[in-house]
């Protein structure tokens, strides 16, 4: 795959490539295999679909990850097609980048890749027909700024299209967790599973982000599935889940020490006692995200 000239997309400023870190580097060694084909390629399916196809669209996608949807987006749109992956992980753009050099299939458009954060915008604004992501902009402190910031890179009449998670994510578990804190009687950590449940956005805030964000035409398409485990130890340790949301789950219970293990391992035992003999199924909820930046 190819580099798109310069003067179409000037970065601001080139960012000094920066090591990866070792979680960083676990993530993008699994991400392909392993967590991909649960969560990011399910909810990449509208995405795709909302495409046009063979247009000589210039593209920015935010959380590009190892490259999979970019390479994706580039053979529906067609080889005049030029796309900048950008995403915050220098492992995630060392898999992408690799992945890009094996070699172009013909009627496939161009792709580059860059190490970036989407706060500050590491693109010249206004310099892109289509804007897109993919489960990356609700992982940020302030997702309505993000899309904001996401929209920038638009031009007037240009589209974005953006999958996040929406309230109902993880239900299954979430729900047998607020068990286990109530019976411990941890006041606080329910508090702070019900700020954390409140932060997923239903539809009607999701839209409303991206009406703030300066876009017309703003509509939602959802959709859900399940994630099935074989025991408490499959699901735990499932990249997926292990490298995303885990860590803030855990968070909820203290973050470390005595007072975490002991809730976990009581969730754990919860899971295993309710779903013993069959399947654990987790269901995800995520809504395709569709508007048009103000045409001036």
């Amino acid at each position: 795959m190819g580099t798109p000239a310069r003067s179409v997309f000037a970065f601001q400023n080139d960012i000094q490539m920066k090591a990866a870190s070792p979680r960083q580097q676990k993530i993008a060694a699994a991400y392909d295999v392993e967590i991909w084909p649960l969560g990011p390629s399910r909810a990449a399916e509208p995405l795709l679909r909302a495409l046009p196809r063979d247009t000589a669209a210039r593209v920015f996608e935010y959380g590009c990850a190892t490259g999979r949807l970019a390479a994706s987006v580039a053979e529906r749109l067609g080889q005049e097609s030029r796309i900048v992956g950008v995403d915050p992980s220098p492992a995630m753009i060392d898999a992408a980048a690799a992945s890009a050099g094996k070699g172009t299939r013909a009627g496939v458009g161009a792709i580059s890749f860059q190490v970036g954060e989407l706060q500050p915008l590491p693109v010249e604004a206004g310099a892109f027909d289509l804007a897109i992501s993919n489960l990356a902009v609700a992982d940020l402190p302030d997702p309505t700024a993000a899309l904001t910031e996401l929209a920038r890179a638009l031009k007037p009449g240009g589209q974005m299209l953006v999958t996040l998670p929406l309230r109902g994510c993880w239900t299954q578990f979430l729900d047998l967790y607020r068990e286990v804190l109530g019976e411990q009687r941890k006041r606080e950590a329910l508090e702070a599973l019900a700020r954390y449940e409140n932060g997923l956005p239903d539809p009607a805030t999701a839209v409303r982000w991206l009406e703030t964000a300066g876009l017309d035409q703003v509509t939602i398409e959802t959709c859900r599935w399940e994630l099935l485990f074989k025991s408490a130890r499959e699901f735990f340790f499932a990249p997926i889940i292990e490298y995303f949301p885990l860590p803030v789950w855990k968070q909820i219970a203290g973050g470390r020490g005595d007072e975490m293990q002991d809730v976990f391992f009581f969730v754990k035992e919860a899971i295993e006692t309710y779903f013993s003999g069959t399947v654990f199924p987790v269901t995800m909820v995520v809504g395709l995200l569709k508007g048009e930046k103000h045409a001036s």
